[in-house]
């Protein structure tokens, strides 16, 4: 699921990464003016050149001429903010945000239905984003994908959108107690919302970040019963940054497959889109979501729902209106596949168009092993914190099996006057923008972040510390 199988498959047959055959239809339409066309195309084309680089080997020098695409690597360095936390919100690439808000101007000059509606040119972008998003995770049919605003929306398309309860109410769900809330807290509303649709339990499952695979699937394994009707976890937890092992999730898998058909295994994979390799034709799920705005390094408000289409049928829209070709679907004649989530009517489509250039920007960074990277970046975060000794006790797992982007540490305030999250942001030495609370704190780096910014990081992380104890 995570080793991209079809990746070399994917590079070599995905639409080039210049942006000539992307803007000329918008042209040939006359949604986008010729002048404006060929400077937008001049402006992308240069930043997918710089992604390629041919002539540059992939070492820090690559990765730090990489940054430069970025806006906030271009601010003064007595003013500049560094993000280091990419589970919650990233940057986009300069070049792609500049171009879209010009498109954005463009789109806005003729907003007619002709453009809107079932045979214009707005429609066909979008299924060509559906197509290259879907090749990009390994996809052969793209209407097993639909295009969400965010996990967060997928999410609960999920846990809100099922019809296949028992009556009784003692169907379960089995779920990681690690789980996000809109993974969690979404699933425990709905079962005890008084006077709502059928109830039902939810059955959470720990364990320790040490425990053994064998015994991490034993956890949840002995909890699905006959009367389960999910199973779901996060690939990755934003909370301590534990990454399920993937002999857990093909275990799991494996089981459902075997003895419990009636079963549904959802994965949020919001840390995972971007963050790692997906390869989805092999995935140990029915249904996986993700948000752009995060390690893919996308528009905000968007986002994906994977679902298999045996499992499709058993799921209400929880949001029913215009479809993406601005036609209302009848209610009795949904699709038998995840567009059936997709009817939410009018759609950004700026950036559904954003979406298809991030892609193409993943797939020209295909061969610099973007995805090691970012592991790379995290271990060195781990290994520096590590040589203080007991100075840091890390909530993350330090082994590379078990984490991959998400480093969390305890960084208890104690009796400081800053927590360490809003001191290392303010202090005009470090200004690097990470995750925490008065208790722990987490980094995030992704490859827009450089080996000094993450030991930047941890020099500002000791001064707070050596600090706190004067």
């Amino acid at each position: 699921m995570f080793k991209a199988s079809n990746s070399d498959m994917a590079a070599s047959t995905a639409e080039p990464a210049d942006s000539l055959s992307l803007l000329t239809s918008l042209t040939d339409v006359g949604l986008l003016s010729k002048a404006r066309g060929r400077a937008l195309t001049d402006k992308l084309n240069r930043f997918f050149q710089a992604v390629r680089a041919p002539s540059q080997k992939t070492d820090e020098a690559f990765w730090t001429a990489f940054q430069q695409e970025f806006g906030f690597a271009t601010v003064a360095p007595s003013e500049r903010v560094t993000p280091m936390n990419a589970a919650n919100l990233c940057p986009e690439p300069t070049a792609l945000i500049e171009s879209l808000n010009e498109l954005r101007l463009e789109y806005n000059l003729n907003v007619s239905q002709q453009m809107r509606t079932a045979q214009g040119e707005r429609v066909r972008q979008l299924e060509q984003t559906r197509r290259s998003l879907a090749l990009g995770l390994g996809l052969t049919d793209p209407n097993d994908l639909a295009i969400m605003r965010n996990a967060t929306e997928a999410n609960n398309a999920v846990n809100c959108g099922f019809r296949g309860w028992s009556a009784d109410g003692n169907d379960t769900v089995v779920m990681w107690s690690e789980n996000h809330p809109t993974n969690r807290e979404a699933w425990k509303m709905r079962a005890e919302w008084s006077g709502g649709p059928t109830r039902f339990k939810v059955e959470e499952v720990s364990f320790p970040t040490n425990a053994s695979e064998a015994d991490i699937a034993a956890a949840f394994i002995s909890r699905i019963t006959p009367r389960t009707r999910f199973v779901t976890y996060t690939e990755t937890a934003n909370s301590n940054g534990f990454r399920m092992p993937e002999s857990v999730m093909k275990a799991i898998w494996d089981h459902v497959k075997a003895n419990r058909p009636d079963c549904h295994i959802h994965i949020d994979g919001t840390m995972a889109w971007g963050a790692r390799p997906l390869n989805l034709a092999d995935a140990y799920c029915h249904s996986l979501v993700s948000s752009a705005h995060k390690w893919f390094l996308g528009p905000k408000e968007t986002g994906i729902l994977f679902m298999r289409k045996e499992k499709t049928r058993n799921f209400m829209p929880s949001v029913y209106g215009y479809d993406y070709r601005i036609v209302i679907v009848p209610y009795r004649e949904l699709p038998e596949n995840a567009l059936r989530f997709e009817l939410i009517g009018q759609r950004d489509d700026v950036n559904i168009i954003a979406l298809d250039l991030t892609q193409r920007m993943w797939t020209a960074l295909q061969p610099r092993k973007p995805h090691e990277r970012i592991a790379q970046l995290a271990q060195h975060l781990m290994s520096r914190l590590q040589e203080a000794g007991s100075r840091w006790s890390l909530v993350t797992p330090s082994d590379p099996a078990r984490s991959w982007g998400v480093v969390r540490v305890e960084a208890p305030k104690e009796h400081r006057e800053k927590t360490l999250y809003d001191w290392l942001y303010q202090d005009p030495r470090y200004r690097v923008a990470g995750s925490g609370d008065d208790k722990t704190f987490r980094l995030c780096p992704h490859i827009y972040n450089t080996i000094a910014d993450v030991d930047r990081a941890v020099d500002g992380m000791n001064a707070w510390y050596e600090d706190r104890r004067s």
